[in-house]
């Protein structure tokens, strides 16, 4: 069965976006891990947690971390502008490090271990813990797509030495970078940004998930505004650490109180079960099943061309992300083909809590639609007789 879809389909972006009636809450009694805690500092964005948290614990020259191969690339920056030398290992089938292969990779340089918890997926941080404390070194954990994910009731990134959580990941604020550790900086101290234009385009994200016609001219406009961005920036502007000591925005100062709460993990999950249920043939086998407590930052589904594929839904509305396709550039690329094939073949579909039934359903069958097309468009051209 093909599917038509007009040219004022209904945009739904990946990133979480922000109703506008938030405005009107109240602000929340509780806030969740790590911001209910006294070693917690907020920065405009996670690579800055990431620095400053080096800086606090006195990494330096001369200091190595173990960081996967499998990465976004502005944590690496954020390590190396901190002064401190990565080694990269590969991930396993679990997307976990391997402690054989660490274990060849330890000197007395290595001071600290990097893990990430892809997805929003827990990995086996307490194990990692104590695997650290044997060896005398730090463990960080990476819970920027993880925030509010729990391991049996513990709160994901209280395990390490460190942790660092990205919560526009989660939520449609303008920024938000939070750190918490054993060893907390200081505050950071510079003039924070206002953050309204940001929040303009979350709230614009909200209306063009529900207005056809807001969706339509939004995927007209974004273009150009890539356009400009690409050739005003240089090649590897993405992983830029920008200031370190930069505070959270004014506007997210604001809205946080009223937006976080866990209840949105639950609806993340619940969206994450209703994809898994209609396109699990798609999902990559370490996303197959969702562990209790995890926080989905989205919904990955493995294809032969991501590129093309990510494309084809966009032309139909539904705004996925190819993950991470762009490593750091310190990275040898070919010697890590497992997280070489990841970034190629991987891409992520929207589950945040926004998202109604209906959205969710709408992605289901753009999904389908554009994978029946990718199957046929792979096959060998043959002749066919329509009659």
């Amino acid at each position: 069965m093909r599917i038509h879809f007009t040219s004022f389909s209904r945009r739904l972006a990946i990133w979480p976006t922000l109703p506008l009636g938030v405005h009107l809450r109240r602000d929340a009694d509780k806030r969740p891990f790590p911001l209910n805690q006294e070693g917690c500092r907020i920065y405009s964005l996670a690579r800055h947690a990431i620095w400053n948290a080096c800086r606090a614990f006195g990494l330096g020259a001369g200091d190595v971390i173990l960081v996967p191969a499998y990465h976004h690339g502005s944590e690496v920056e954020a390590l190396l502008q901190a002064g401190v030398q990565v080694r990269y290992y590969e991930v396993n089938d679990a997307l976990e490090p391997d402690p054989e292969e660490l274990k060849e990779q330890m000197d007395h340089k290595v001071r600290a271990l990097y893990i990430i918890h892809y997805l929003g997926f827990p990995q086996n941080a307490a194990y990692w813990r104590e695997w650290c404390d044997v060896q005398g070194i730090l463990l960080i954990e990476d819970a920027a797509q993880a925030f509010l994910a729990t391991v049996n009731g513990q709160p994901v990134g209280s395990f390490g030495h460190v942790a660092v959580f990205c919560l526009y990941k989660t939520y449609g604020i303008p920024d938000g970078g939070a750190l918490f550790s054993i060893a907390p900086p200081e505050p950071p101290s510079s003039v924070p940004k206002s953050g309204y234009w940001r929040m303009l385009k979350r709230h614009i994200n909200w209306v063009a998930a529900r207005r056809g016609e807001v969706g339509f001219v939004h995927m007209l406009i974004k273009p150009v505004f890539a356009w400009w961005k690409r050739i005003n920036e240089h090649a590897h502007a993405e992983f830029d650490l920008g200031s370190p000591v930069l505070p959270l925005s004014k506007m997210s100062s604001y809205l946080i109180p009223k937006i976080v709460d866990e209840k949105s993990a639950v609806q993340r999950r619940e969206n994450y079960k209703f994809l898994l249920k209609h396109l699990g043939n798609m999902v990559p086998s370490q996303f197959a099943t969702l562990p209790e407590g995890a926080c989905p930052f989205a919904f990955p589904v493995q294809v032969q061309d991501a590129k093309t594929f990510l494309e084809k839904l966009k032309r139909k509305g539904v705004m996925g992300l190819l993950f991470w396709l762009n490593p750091h550039p310190t990275l040898p690329v070919e010697q890590f083909l497992r997280s070489k094939s990841l970034r190629e073949r991987v891409l992520a579909l929207p589950v945040h809590q926004e998202l109604t039934r209906s959205d969710l359903e709408r992605i289901v069958k753009v999904v389908k639609a554009c994978s029946a097309i990718s199957e046929v468009a792979s096959e060998p051209v043959v002749s066919v007789n329509y009659s």
